[in-house]
């Protein structure tokens, strides 16, 4: 009898759960959006009092003389309200920076903001915001109920960016609309600080082999000594160095024997070329753009950190990075600086290179590519499926298949892009 009752009274409960949850959705339901822009201004609580004011005003003059009290006690709301935020905000300097130049994507950064009350009086309900998250609108980074007055106050957080691009603080503000909401006043930044967010980066522990690089077409690294490039450095003699390599007037200053080291070569040498052609990228196919530039970083950067020789083309530039930081760095803010529709379609520029070509694209520019007959025997595709509902397939008259294909654009940030890329230098 005790499970029956118990079991009612669960059923009972479910059904005014279902109940409230589908009252809660009428509740906030759309149900005229078109005319949205014509009512959205009444959500300020502003114009509900200023139809207050003037309902009150025609009253006291047609009515009662008594309701012109409440007419004017309503204007001296609205007075403060929009008086009060605006001159708070005219008493405060404020100054953002980061404690980084350059950051990775999700990679958190430490932000600092100090903010300078002129006032005597407090200033309350202060806000910073931003444009730097996906969101169009301007996000609040920061709540502040109260700054001092006279006094200089410091904040510190931690800012972890979700998208990569140039973050720059002239985009942002100090906002307020202390007491009653009714008027936001807002101030731009004193001083610009740029924060320069890199694409996701995997890490790729393995290197495909290139036997069509043949040892005229080798490429030096200065990351690592060798015998064969360009020279890096001195260090002391050592058994077995040839005396060819001694340095005569270094050895002379030192009183010992000083030796010359130059580059060594290159474990392999390659051409990346990531698809940004904007019109590949049409049709809510933002998301696998996303993925080519992540891709397009994370092969770079691993296979510069196993010392290989890295061309990547991007548009009408050419990027060599041979080892350099400088190089790296150079090639990382480009990437991060490409815009979310992609780059408009342009004539390459720069001159065929010997080197195997990995070329970086969606299944959109796959496609045209076997379609034009455009691949080549050097190069490897990594394709990028644009979404699970666009599946493609090849070419009747081509029975090739991309180097390494993935599923989904988020999969280009998960465990397995590296295994699938493990999977494909063994291969090759």
């Amino acid at each position: 009898m005790k499970n029956q009752e118990k079991r009612n009274s669960e059923m009972q409960s479910e059904s005014d759960q279902s109940l409230l949850k589908i009252f809660n959705e009428i509740l906030h339901y759309d149900f005229c959006p078109q005319i949205n822009q014509w009512v959205y201004w009444l959500k300020n609580p502003f114009w509900c009092l200023a139809i207050s004011i003037l309902t009150a005003f025609i009253c006291g003059l047609l009515v009662n003389s008594g309701i012109l009290f409440i007419a004017s006690a309503l204007a001296l709301i609205i007075l403060v309200g929009v008086v009060w935020p605006w001159i708070s905000v005219q008493g405060l300097y404020a100054e953002l920076s980061f404690n980084k130049v350059r950051t990775k994507c999700g990679e958190s950064v430490g932000a600092r903001l100090i903010v300078k009350n002129n006032w005597p009086w407090p200033a309350w309900g202060v806000y910073l915001r931003h444009p730097f998250s996906e969101h169009s609108d301007h996000l609040c980074e920061v709540a502040i109920d109260c700054i001092p007055g006279w006094k200089t106050s410091e904040y510190i957080w931690d800012f972890v960016p979700r998208k990569r691009g140039i973050y720059s603080t002239s985009t942002a503000f100090l906002e307020t609309a202390f007491p009653f909401g009714m008027y936001k006043k807002k101030i731009s930044l004193s001083v610009d600080s740029v924060l320069i967010v890199w694409p996701e980066i995997s890490k790729l522990a393995f290197l495909p082999e290139l036997r069509e690089v043949s040892s005229c077409e080798d490429r030096f690294t200065s990351h690592r000594a060798g015998d064969y490039g360009d020279v890096i450095g001195t260090r002391t003699f050592r058994l077995g160095d040839s005396l060819r390599r001694v340095h005569w007037s270094q050895s002379a200053r030192q009183g010992q024997m000083i030796v010359t080291e130059r580059q060594a070569a290159a474990v392999c040498a390659l051409r990346v070329i990531p698809d940004l052609n904007s019109t590949h990228f049409q049709n809510g196919n933002r998301d696998s753009l996303e993925a080519v530039i992540r891709i397009t970083a994370s092969v770079c950067y691993s296979l510069l950190n196993q010392h290989a020789s890295v061309e990547c083309v991007i548009g009408n530039k050419l990027f060599r990075c041979e080892g350099n930081q400088r190089d790296l760095h150079q090639l990382l803010d480009e990437l991060a600086c490409i815009p979310t529709e992609g780059l408009p379609p342009s004539e390459r520029k720069h001159a065929v290179s010997p080197l195997p070509e990995f070329v970086i694209t969606n299944s959109s520019g796959y496609l045209q590519r076997v379609n034009n007959g455009s691949t080549r025997l050097r190069s490897r595709m990594i394709v990028v499926q644009d979404s699970p509902s666009q599946k493609f397939s090849n070419h009747p008259d081509c029975q090739c298949e991309p180097w390494l294909r993935l599923d989904s654009p988020e999969e280009s940030r998960q465990k397995s892009f590296a295994d699938s890329w493990k999977k494909a230098c063994y291969a090759s």
